[in-house]
């Protein structure tokens, strides 16, 4: 017979903050994040295409650095969630690559806004830096869904899922 348990604990919130079963947080706070950046690289776009650069440069950082904050609080949940994955697990190792490539995006991220400051301009390295940083959250969030969709983290049982494929009476 199979140890369900580990997968179990996998399904269920290790902390209240991490959100209830079956709604995990870090779902809803990566949002931010990453609506802020992808918005980010399109103000660059604008402001290089813009001949009022200044203002859509200043937009690009604002939600960059509104970006950096909302990923903070994503990785606090993210790590609640990837502490309850069995240890020795393709899952654990998947959602350790996961949290690695989200720590060097925020990385590049701050990078980029720091290449920012001061600057009425967009310079080129920043964008190139925030279109980096784009790609590894592309990867990064090919391996969220994978823990997700594929190995069940945080999602709830088949047999809770069942009651809502059931006809309605």
């Amino acid at each position: 017979m199979v140890d369900t348990a580990p997968l179990t604990r996998a399904k269920y919130p290790r902390s209240l903050i991490a959100g209830p079963y079956g709604h995990p947080f870090h779902a809803i706070a990566i949002i931010l994040p990453i609506g802020a950046w992808v918005s980010a690289s399109v103000f660059d776009v604008i402001a290089v295409m813009s001949p009022d650069a200044a203002v859509f440069a200043l937009g690009a950082r604002i939600l960059i650095a509104i970006g950096l904050l909302g990923a903070v609080v994503a990785s606090v949940l993210g790590l609640i969630d990837w502490s309850s994955i069995p240890k020795g697990t393709p899952a654990r190792a998947t959602g350790l690559t996961h949290m690695i490539l989200n720590l060097i995006a925020m990385a590049v991220f701050a990078g980029s806004l720091a290449l920012r400051v001061d600057e009425e301009t967009v310079p080129t390295l920043a964008m190139i830096a925030s279109f980096g940083g784009l790609a590894l959250l592309s990867v990064s969030g090919w391996l969220g869904g994978k823990l997700a969709h594929t190995y069940g983290v945080r999602v709830a049982t088949e047999t809770t899922q069942a009651e809502g494929l059931e006809p309605l009476p």
